[in-house]
């Protein structure tokens, strides 16, 4: 066989060039438009400053990366990659930022974190950067590197193995290919990437040694059985990435062993001389077997040995592997033979194939272990890019959308299958090129199948199309001598793949610093309240309970622990959130939010998580703690804070609820607060019923103040008028000796407006002398401004230097800067 590696290399190598330059090109226009976006913000608080050196121990950073397209999984990345380094640990096995207080394991596969960690330590020797803030930057690159790698490595390889016309077609799949090239975008990290190399690759050296085989070479035997040990460790490598993703490709390889079995006894009599013999199935599964108890040993080995979290990699699937391929083996031999080869060994060693096979679903059912089987969060959604679609099926996404440029550049890649098989049928077909198409087909037709119900699998799918693609431009190269022929199987493969490219392009519109879209208003919103937050509360005093997609943004800029997160992981937590949200009592949420150690519930207006949590706990909304929050019904233990939301066009009805779980508050403060909460958030409406509702305490001054706060707010002066008469007299009997000091705070600035300055002075003088951290950030913003600003004008100011900084640090630039 002639070395199809010095076929026309100008042709392949131009190709891969132009390949190479394409994604240089959109790479470095998303990290342009990434750095831009992540530079913009600070509404309420600024970015912060780097530390001048790294304080003892691990501590989470506040992030500054906008993660485009608010892909969730790539603040999990970033983040425990960063604890990785941080730690000096390089397996990280457990996180105490979710399901917090105790946190939870850590499943996900190690790999990634050391691709990640690999480049930010890179980027650190190179420029010095702090080792957390060198993966922010290796986050960037981190995809379209390891694209740019797998275009290089695979077009290379493919060019060796196949030929210049399969490597020509291959090196435009990869960098056009869509949904699969959209994996590798910048600053959106996660394995998925890696997984789709994982798959590719564990079909191509299965397809080089096939080649191999029935090449008629002296040495043909032990060259094909190199080439499939290899294809067994790619492939074992990728079960130790993704369990999920990884197993339906190796089904579809088992599958497609009977059919060539069966396409070569079929076609033996016409050509017996190149009748393909016997497969090295057995070391394949061999090596894969190893290969996944090795990977499951780096990965676990010692402390963590013996969990049967059947989602990530396990002993089981290597044991399930080697059944397989016994199974194999007898399979082709029973097909190509005509009749079963049955034995006492043969029945054996097929009642003990059988039995290691049926472990993973056996253990899986007993144990109630979803395993492999468990949904994927992201199953619905196809890509994550910033606005892609999604859809419970391929259907609901064809019933909503229709065919447009998304759905048919997505559907057109797996019209391959039909030339494909048609060159698998064709007499002319040779028998190397007939099972190199069989075992190809086959995860392409299971990848298919399962993305006609899981959008996210289209990914996967364009993967083992790839692989197909290769063995059938590797057929057309061999079996169409005349060149019109191939020039037109390459339009045809180009017609099916370059439209993808348009919607991997930059947006024309945004360019590197255009208008902003949805996800990246929201990360700076999500950004700017995550460090407003933990400024005010605390990173170590702060436990949430928050929405799915807050809940890793609140720990990535924040650093605020929580639970809420609809991690695969995260069971536990998740739990504990329906848990707490269904509850039929406040009673009973107070006593699972003690339970958790709970500080703040957080509910952003943009997100349903609670909403399907709730319904996930108790079938519907009404009647539960969750439908209380919805309306107001606060129950004494929580107190309303107000978080000013940046003014940003087409966000105006945002808004974000957070409530602070504190000791039960007599009926006039907790009200009284309430009502200043509305006031502050421009809600008043909620405020003019809630100022109604003070009127029950005429005689306590800290209601009044909250009354005169509304009225003040809605422009009623005559009301104000009759309700600061009614404070002024009230004062005069002493009424404020036992006020709470907030509500103090809230009478000197009513007091104040009321042009009563000996009054208004008074009160001021008694909140300086009786200030302390913990009183500071009880206040509002605007409570803690006009104290701020009452105390210059008086001479009243704050005396203890670090918490008269800490008062100015709490309010936003702008208003720090008026003072």
């Amino acid at each position: 066989m002639s070395n199809p590696f010095r076929q026309s290399p100008p042709g392949w190598l131009a190709a891969l060039l132009c390949a190479l330059a394409f994604l240089i090109w959109i790479n470095v226009s998303g990290v342009r438009r990434a750095v831009y976006v992540s530079g913009l913000g600070g509404w309420s608080e600024p970015a912060p400053a780097a530390a001048a050196a790294a304080p003892a121990g691990y501590v989470p950073r506040q992030n500054w990366l906008i993660v485009p397209g608010h892909n969730n999984d790539s603040y999990h990345w970033i983040a425990q990659t960063q604890q990785m380094l941080g730690t000096g640990e390089w397996r990280v096995r457990h996180i105490d930022y979710e399901n917090a207080p105790a946190g939870r394991a850590v499943d996900a596969a190690s790999p990634y974190r050391w691709w990640l960690g690999l480049l930010a330590g890179c980027d650190h020797v190179i420029s010095g950067r702090p080792l957390d803030q060198a993966v922010e930057r290796a986050a960037l690159v981190a995809d379209p590197l390891l694209h740019l790698l797998l275009l290089a490595g695979t077009t290379i390889f493919v060019a060796w193995r196949f030929g210049a016309l399969a490597a020509i077609a291959l090196s435009l799949g990869l960098v056009t290919l869509f949904p699969f090239a959209a994996e590798y975008l910048p600053g959106m990290p996660d394995d998925h990437g890696l997984v789709q190399a994982g798959a590719l690759w564990t079909v191509l050296p299965l397809l080089a040694g096939i080649r191999v085989a029935l090449s008629g070479n002296a040495h043909a035997a032990i060259r094909a059985r190199r080439w499939f040990v290899a294809g067994g460790i790619v492939g074992g490598l990728g079960l130790w990435i993704n369990v999920p993703d990884q197993v339906p490709i190796l089904v579809g390889v088992a599958l497609g062993v009977p059919f060539a079995a069966w396409l070569a006894r079929s076609r033996e009599s016409e050509n017996p001389p190149t009748a393909p013999g016997p497969m090295p199935w057995g070391a394949w599964a061999i090596a894969g077997g190893t290969t996944c108890l090795a990977a499951y040993l780096v990965e676990y080995f010692p402390a963590h040995l013996g969990a049967w979290q059947l989602r990530a990699i396990h002993p089981l699937y290597g044991l399930a592997w080697l059944g397989l391929g016994l199974v194999l083996k007898w399979a082709e031999a029973s097909i190509k033979n005509g009749r079963l080869g049955w034995s006492v060994r043969g029945v054996v060693m097929g009642i003990l194939a059988a039995a290691a096979i049926a472990a993973v679903p056996v253990v899986m059912g007993r144990l109630k272990i979803p395993g492999l089987l468990a949904a994927d969060l992201q199953s619905a959604r196809l890509t994550k890019m910033s606005g892609d679609s999604v859809a419970g099926s391929l259907w609901a996404w064809l019933v909503n959308e229709g065919i447009d440029l998304d759905t048919g550049t997505t559907l057109l890649p797996a019209l391959l299958i039909l030339p494909a098989v048609m060159l698998l049928l064709r007499r002319r077909t040779g028998a190397a090129l007939r099972a190199s198409l069989a075992i190809a087909l086959g995860p392409a037709v299971v990848a298919v199948a399962i993305a006609c119900r899981q959008l996210i699998w289209w990914n996967l799918a364009d993967a083992a199309l790839l692989a197909v693609l290769v063995a059938a431009t590797g057929a057309v190269d061999e079996t169409i001598p005349l060149r019109p022929g191939r020039w037109l199987w390459g339009v045809f493969a180009a017609i099916l793949m370059l439209p993808g490219a348009v919607l991997i392009l930059p947006r024309a519109e945004a360019g590197a610093s255009g208008a902003l879209d949805g996800s990246e208003i929201y990360g700076l919103v999500e950004r700017d309240f995550a460090r407003w937050l933990a400024l005010h509360v605390g990173p170590q005093r702060a436990l949430l309970l928050t929405t799915s997609n807050q809940a890793p943004t609140l720990y990535y800029y924040g650093g605020l622990r929580g639970m809420g997160a609809m991690s695969w992981e995260n069971q536990e937590g998740l739990a504990a959130a329906i848990r707490i949200l269904s509850a039929s009592t406040p009673a009973e949420a107070k006593e699972l939010i003690a339970l958790r150690g709970i500080t703040h519930v957080v509910i952003p207006s943009w997100d349903s998580s609670f909403e399907v949590y709730t319904r996930m706990g108790m079938g519907k909304i009404e009647g539960t703690f969750y439908e209380q929050l919805m309306y107001w019904r606060l129950p004494p233990w929580l107190k309303p804070i107000p978080y000013q939301f940046p003014t940003i066009p087409g966000l105006e009805k945002q808004s974000v609820t957070i409530l602070e779980v504190v000791e039960d508050q007599d009926d006039a403060p907790a009200l009284s607060r309430t009502a200043e909460y509305f006031v502050e958030m421009g809600m008043l409406d909620a405020a003019a019923a809630a100022g109604q509702s003070l009127r029950r305490f005429p005689a306590d001054p800290g209601a009044l103040a909250a009354r005169a706060q509304v009225e003040i707010a809605r422009g009623d002066t005559a009301a104000f008028d009759r309700t600061a008469e009614s404070l002024q007299r009230r004062l005069a009997s002493g009424a404020d000796r036992v006020l709470p000091w907030d509500r103090r705070v809230s009478l000197a600035v009513v007091l104040a407006r009321a042009k009563q300055p000996d009054l208004a002075r008074e009160q001021v003088r008694r909140c300086v002398a009786e200030i302390d951290e913990a009183r500071i950030r009880s206040l509002t913003t605007g409570l803690l401004y006009r104290l701020q600003v009452l105390g210059k004008a008086y001479g009243l100011a704050i005396t203890d230097p670090r918490l008269r900084e800490l008062a100015l640090e709490l309010l936003p630039p702008d208003l720090r800067r008026r003072l």
